[in-house]
């Protein structure tokens, strides 16, 4: 019996894949970050980014956020299946094309995007969980869209 409880899985990898193309960077820059640094297990709160300014406070105060928002995204990342860490590390933070990675998979076109929806979707489901663990009150940075019950 479906509830309506199921994911929209086209739109909840198009949101993700919004989020590892544009919406990451805000925080990553604030952080003084690099995407590599996201597979780091030494994500450090030193970051690279100076403070000097009027608002030096709050430029401290937003580096601190983003560098807490950028351990949520690691934190998913590493939850994440082999697979799925396998597929967003070399696509988002590695900058393999999806020919590329589906090619070195050994998976045809299809297949692999049907795959990766998949895995969008789980990293989807995932950082949904590490948000309200980093105190982030499902702020939405990836949103699980829900199938709209006929």
């Amino acid at each position: 019996m479906d509830l309506g409880l199921e994911i929209d899985s086209k739109e909840t990898a198009a949101n993700v894949r919004r989020f590892w193309t544009h919406g990451i960077n805000r925080y990553l820059y604030q952080a003084g970050l690099h995407r590599n640094q996201l597979k780091s297990p030494t994500l450090s709160l030193a970051g690279g980014g100076g403070s000097t300014g009027n608002h030096a406070e709050d430029k401290i105060i937003n580096g601190m956020e983003s560098m807490r928002m950028c351990r949520c995204i690691r934190d998913t990342l590493e939850n994440c299946e082999p697979l799925t860490y396998q597929i967003i590390s070399a696509v988002y933070i590695e900058g393999l094309k999806d020919w590329q990675m589906a090619d070195k998979l050994c998976y045809s076109s299809s297949q692999y995007q049907y795959i990766k929806r998949g895995c969008m979707c789980e990293f989807a489901e995932r950082f949904e969980g590490f948000e309200r663990r980093y105190g982030f009150d499902e702020d939405d940075q990836v949103k699980l869209v829900q199938k709209i019950g006929l």
